[in-house]
C-alpha cells in the first residue's frame, strides 16, 4: 500500500528529459524526489539540523549525476543508494553531535531544528500508538536508524524491498535479517514507551529509573526491557500494542519545510538564471514563478491547510535567496502580542499570586499556541503549592523535577529550590516558561519535567513553554505543554513531575493544579 499523501514515482519520460538537460523536467524530478528523500534523512539522521545541509547535497548529487545514469528504470533505487551514501559520508566526519550528549544540548546551528519525531508527531497530528510508535525511534541505537528510516518508507509504500536492499548494498536476504533486527528492537521500544509513561507507574519500574536522566537511548531501552520482559504489570500495559507495519501503512510522508524546498530548487534550478546574462531577468522571474508553484505545491500535499499562505512563503524565499545568496531560511512571521494584563489580588502570606488561569480551549492544529484568556497576566518570581499536597512545592532535586516539601524552617536552598521566575513563554508569549535562580528553564524531555539553561534551539523553547488553564480548585492553575497538547505538568505518586495526557478523574485534576503564592522568603 502507497501512502495517500506522497508524490507518484518519477515517470521514466521524466528522468530522460531531465538527465538530457530539460530544466522543466528536472523541477518535476526534485518535486517527486524530495519528500522521500527529506523523511529518510530525517529520520536516519534523528532531525539534526544537518538535515537540511544533507537533503540539499543529496538532490545536487542526483541531479549532476543523472547523465551519467545508464538505467533510468531503475532511478528510485539509484536516488535511495545517493541518499544513504550521503548519510554514511555525513557520519564518518565525526561531527560533534555524534557523541552520546542528547540532541538539543549538542546542537551548533544557530537555527537549531525539533528532531524528527516531534516533527511527526506535530506535523501529522499523530497520537495513541501510531504517536507511540514514533516516540519509541527515539530509544534506538544511532547505526539502528539508517536501516530504520528505509523500512519506515517500505512500510509506507514509498520504497519496495528491493529498493531498500539495494540501497543498503545488501542482498535482499540479507536485508530481510537487518529489517527483521530493527523491527525487534522498535517493538521493544514502544513497550519501554508504554511502561514508562503509564499512570500509575509500576513500582519496581520506578526503582530501576532512579538513576535515569530522562533521556530516552539504546542503553536505557535494553535495561528497562529486561524488566518489562520479566514484570506482568508493565507487561500487560502493553498487551494491546499493533503490529508497527499496521500502524505505518499508508501513513503521510512529514512534509517538507517550504524554506527547505525553496532553498533546494533555487540552487538547483536558479543559479543557471541568476547568473546568465542578456535577458536573465525575465529568465530568472520565470524560474522563480515555477519554483514558487512547485514549493506551493510541495507543502501543500501532505498538509491541505493554508496553501495560498504557503505559496506567498515560497516566492519570497526564492526571491529572497537569489537576491542575498544566503543559505539561512526566510524569518517565521512573528507571534501575536501577549493579552493586556489585569490588576491582581494578592491574598495574605504565603500570599496567592495572581493566577493566570485561562478558559480551556482546544486546538484544530498541534503547531499553533493554544488561546488563552488570562484574567491575570503573571510575572516576576513565584512558587507553585500543590493542591493535593498543600505543604509541597513544584521543586527541583539536582536537574529533576519533583514536588518537595517547602515551610517557613526550610533551609533557603530548598526555598529557593522552589521558587521560579514567571517570564513570557520562550515559544509563544501568550503562554509562560519557569525560569529558575540559576536560569535553567522548567522543561520536558521524553516527558520528564526537568530544568535545563536554553540552548537557543526551537525544540527547547517549545519544551519549555506551558500555557495556564483552569485548576480543580478556584483560584489554581494548571499548565499545559504548548507542544503537546492535552498533556499536563503534575505530579505522580511517588512526587515526580511528569508530562501526562489528561485524564477526567478528580485525582488527576488535582495532581496537575497548583496555587501560585509568593515565594518563601
Amino acid at each position: 500500500m502507497r501512502s495517500q499523501d506522497t508524490q507518484e514515482r518519477p515517470d521514466i519520460a521524466v528522468v530522460m528529459a531531465a538527465r538530457a538537460g530539460d530544466r522543466q523536467a528536472s523541477e518535476q524530478l526534485i518535486r517527486d524526489c524530495l519528500p522521500l528523500v527529506y523523511n529518510i534523512v530525517g529520520r536516519a539522521l534523528d532531525g539534526h539540523s544537518d538535515v537540511d545541509d544533507v537533503v540539499q547535497e543529496t538532490m545536487m548529487r542526483v541531479l549532476d549525476g543523472l547523465p551519467q545514469l545508464e538505467q533510468p528504470d531503475r532511478f528510485r533505487s539509484w536516488l535511495v543508494a545517493i541518499t544513504v551514501r550521503q548519510i554514511r559520508d555525513r557520519w564518518r566526519r565525526g561531527r560533534t553531535w555524534l557523541t552520546a550528549e542528547p540532541l538539543e544540548e549538542t546542537a551548533q546551528d544557530t537555527v537549531a531544528q525539533a528532531d524528527f519525531s516531534d516533527l511527526a508527531i506535530l506535523r501529522l497530528a499523530l497520537s495513541g500508538q501510531r504517536r507511540e510508535a514514533v516516540e519509541a525511534t527515539r530509544w534506538l541505537e544511532d547505526e539502528e536508524r539508517e536501516v530504520l528510516a528505509l523500512w519506515w518508507m517500505e512500510s509506507a509504500g514509498e520504497l519496495t524491498r528491493g529498493e531498500l536492499a539495494a540501497a543498503c548494498g545488501l542482498t535482499p536476504q540479507h536485508a530481510a535479517v537487518r529489517v527483521q533486527r530493527v523491527k525487534e528492537r522498535l517493538e521493544t521500544a514502544r513497550t519501554v514507551v508504554r511502561a514508562v509513561t503509564a499512570t500509575p507507574r509500576c513500582p519496581d519500574l520506578a526503582a530501576v529509573l532512579a538513576s535515569w536522566d530522562g533521556r530516552p537511548s539504546g542503553l536505557w531501552r535494553k535495561r528497562l526491557a529486561r524488566h518489562v520482559r520479566d514484570c506482568p504489570q508493565c507487561l500487560l500495559s502493553s498487551s494491546d500494542l499493533i503490529p508497527a507495519e499496521g500502524l505505518l501503512a499508508g501513513l503521510a510522508l512529514v512534509p517538507v519545510p517550504v524554506g527547505l524546498a525553496g532553498l533546494v530548487l533555487a540552487r538547483a534550478l536558479g543559479a543557471g538564471s541568476a547568473g546568465a546574462t542578456g535577458g536573465a531577468g525575465t529568465r530568472t522571474a520565470s524560474g522563480a514563478g515555477r519554483t514558487a508553484r512547485t514549493i506551493g505545491r510541495l507543502a501543500a500535499k501532505p498538509v491541505a491547510t493554508a496553501a495560498a499562505g504557503a505559496v506567498t512563503l515560497a516566492a519570497a524565499a526564492v526571491a529572497w535567496y537569489t537576491a542575498t545568496g544566503s543559505h539561512e531560511p526566510a524569518p517565521r512571521p512573528a507571534v501575536a502580542a501577549p493579552l493586556s494584563p489585569t490588576a491582581p489580588s494578592v491574598p495574605p502570606s504565603p500570599r496567592t499570586s495572581a493566577s493566570p488561569t485561562s478558559t480551556p480551549t482546544s486546538t484544530s492544529t498541534p503547531t499553533a499556541a493554544p488561546a488563552t484568556t488570562a484574567k491575570a497576566r503573571v510575572s516576576g518570581r513565584h512558587a507553585l503549592r500543590s493542591v493535593d499536597h498543600p505543604g509541597d512545592y513544584v521543586s527541583q532535586s539536582g536537574r529533576l523535577g519533583i514536588l518537595g516539601p517547602v515551610g517557613a524552617t526550610s533551609s533557603a536552598a530548598a526555598r529557593q529550590a522552589a521558587t521560579f521566575t514567571f517570564v513570557p513563554g520562550l515559544a509563544d508569549p501568550r503562554c509562560y516558561s519557569l525560569r529558575d535562580a540559576t536560569g535553567r528553564y522548567l522543561r520536558h524531555y521524553a516527558f520528564r519535567i526537568r530544568l535545563d539553561p536554553d540552548d537557543g534551539s526551537a525544540i527547547f523553547q517549545k519544551d519549555a513553554t506551558f500555557c495556564p488553564r483552569s485548576g480543580s480548585t478556584a483560584g489554581s492553575v494548571s499548565l499545559e505543554s504548548y507542544n503537546y497538547p492535552g498533556r499536563y505538568l503534575r505530579h505522580r505518586d511517588d512526587l515526580q513531575l511528569w508530562l501526562d495526557p489528561s485524564e477526567n478523574t478528580a485525582a488527576y485534576r488535582a495532581s496537575r493544579s497548583f496555587v501560585l503564592v509568593e515565594p518563601w522568603t
